[in-house]
């Protein structure tokens, strides 16, 4: 069984130029790990029972320095990484984007991510669960997702439900996987956001290897392909405008070199 655990970020254009949505996919074994490995950090770093382990500093409990606050989100991510957690991340630009209401932007972004998940599932003949963040106003579509399945740019629905046996919520202290997802989640914002000049280019730089190496993909010929696979940046249609082609463009750079350069190019093929 799979786990798929997602929230979103950057929910306006004051936190960010790109709304973000995504989050981790595991194995049974690799929840069970992952529980272990971040009882182990907040233990070493001081976190009570009821504490919050989040990316954002101040979310951190008075008893734990900003130091050790930091500290214990880069173990996270190392531990995500070594125990093989994978990132499905969505990303669309606030200005293209805010031509439709947060809610469809939301299921947009549900949509997406959800077919990832499901081709992931395929791909590796296994089934799972899809767990999105507390929001009450998605109960509908969750269960629209279950039924009809996601809804394709072209109006079509594909069944998912063949692979995905579960759509629910999860919400914040309710488990440790849903404290990584937040700290991985929230890593990726920092980069998206620094690559946009509101962050330090060094820090961006240690916290995003570990995460490019997390995204979801296929190596061929010693290439490893993420782009609609776990890196899903919309429109998938001709951007027309050059403002906005000069910011995606800019933030493909800049994230090709936060993770030192790796190549990545769309599978021949894929939409």
């Amino acid at each position: 069984m799979h786990w798929f655990v997602t929230d979103e970020t950057n929910n306006d254009s004051v936190s960010g130029t790109f709304f973000i949505y995504g989050g981790l996919v595991v194995t049974d074994a690799q929840l069970r790990e992952i529980h272990t490995a971040l009882e182990a950090i907040r233990s070493k770093y001081g976190y009570l029972p009821g504490d919050s382990l989040k990316f954002h500093t101040r979310s951190r409990p008075a008893q734990v320095s900003i130091p050790d606050s930091k500290a214990a989100k880069r173990e996270v991510i190392e531990a995500l990484e070594r125990i093989g957690a994978r990132l499905i991340i969505y990303v669309i630009l606030h200005d293209i984007a805010n031509s439709q209401t947060a809610d469809t932007r939301q299921k947009w972004a549900l949509n997406t991510v959800t077919y990832a998940y499901y081709r992931l599932l395929s791909e590796e003949n296994a089934g799972g669960v899809f767990l999105m963040d507390r929001d009450d106003d998605q109960h509908t579509h969750l269960a629209s997702l279950f039924q009809t399945g996601p809804q394709m740019a072209d109006g079509r629905h594909i069944a998912v439900s063949d692979r995905i046996f579960l759509f629910g919520m999860t919400a914040n202290n309710s488990s440790h996987l849903s404290s990584a997802v937040d700290i991985a989640l929230g890593g990726f914002r920092y980069c998206v956001n620094t690559a946009g000049g509101d962050g330090a280019q060094v820090v961006a730089g240690e916290i995003f290897p570990p995460l490019a190496r997390m995204l979801w993909g296929r190596e061929v010929g010693g290439t490893k392909y993420i782009r609609d696979r776990g890196f899903h940046s919309m429109p998938k249609t001709e951007i027309k405008s050059y403002s906005y082609k000069r910011i995606y463009k800019n933030l493909f750079e800049k994230l090709n070199d936060y993770s030192g350069g790796d190549a990545d190019t769309p599978e021949e093929g894929q939409p």
